[in-house]
C-alpha cells in the first residue's frame, strides 16, 4: 500500500515563500544599484587611461622598429560617437594608430592600420598643450610630437574620483601625475 507523506516530511519552498524572497532581493538590488555608478565610472576612466598608455607604447615601439612614420590620429564623429563635435582637442570617440608612409598626417589607402581604439560611452578625453591636437606623430627614435602635452580623462560626472590625468614629457616619457594633481608641470 501507498502511504501519503505527512506534511512535516515535505521538503522545499512554497510559491509564496519564493515570491517574497524574490521581492526582497529586488528591493535590495534597487537600493544598491545607484551606489555602483561611481565605481563603474572609475573603471571606465581607468580602462581608457590604460588603453591610451598602451597605444603610446605600441606606437613608439613600431616607430623604432619601422624607422619612424607612425601617426596616432583622433577619431572624429561617427554614427556611434558624436561627442567631439568641432573641438579638435577632444579624443572621446577614440583613435587610430597607422603607418604614415607619406608623413601627411592622414591615413591614405594602402597605409597599414596598427591599432584602432573605440572608447566606452561617457568618458571624455581632452589633449591640451600641443599645436596639432588632432594627431600625434612618432619619429624613428620613439619621440612623440606631443611633448609637454597634458591629457585629461573624465567620467560623465564631475566627481574628482572619476578624473585622471596623463602627461607626456619633453623627452617623450609618459607618466601620470601624483594622486590628486591634474597638472603636468
Amino acid at each position: 500500500m501507498f502511504k501519503m507523506p505527512s506534511p512535516r516530511s515535505t521538503k522545499g519552498f512554497t510559491a509564496i515563500e519564493l515570491l517574497v524572497t524574490i521581492a526582497i532581493l529586488g528591493v535590495l538590488a534597487a537600493i544598491a544599484a545607484p551606489s555602483f555608478k561611481p565605481l563603474i565610472e572609475r573603471w571606465k576612466v581607468r580602462q581608457v587611461t590604460e588603453e591610451l598608455q598602451s597605444t603610446f607604447y605600441v606606437a613608439r615601439s613600431e616607430a623604432i622598429k619601422r624607422g619612424g612614420g607612425i601617426t596616432i590620429l583622433r577619431s572624429g564623429n561617427t554614427t556611434d560617437c558624436t561627442t567631439v563635435g568641432s573641438d579638435t582637442s577632444l579624443w572621446s570617440c577614440g583613435w587610430t594608430v597607422f603607418v604614415d608612409t607619406n608623413n601627411d598626417g592622414k591615413q591614405d589607402s594602402g597605409e597599414d592600420t596598427l591599432q584602432t581604439i573605440a572608447l566606452p560611452s561617457k568618458v571624455s578625453v581632452k589633449l591640451t598643450g600641443i599645436s596639432e591636437p588632432t594627431l600625434i606623430k612618432v619619429d624613428r627614435w620613439g619621440q612623440l610630437s606631443a611633448a609637454n602635452a597634458a591629457i585629461e580623462l573624465k567620467g560623465s560626472s564631475e566627481a574628482q574620483a572619476s578624473t585622471s590625468s596623463m602627461c607626456i614629457s619633453s623627452t617623450g616619457r609618459i607618466y601620470t601625475p601624483d594622486t590628486g594633481s591634474t597638472s603636468c608641470s
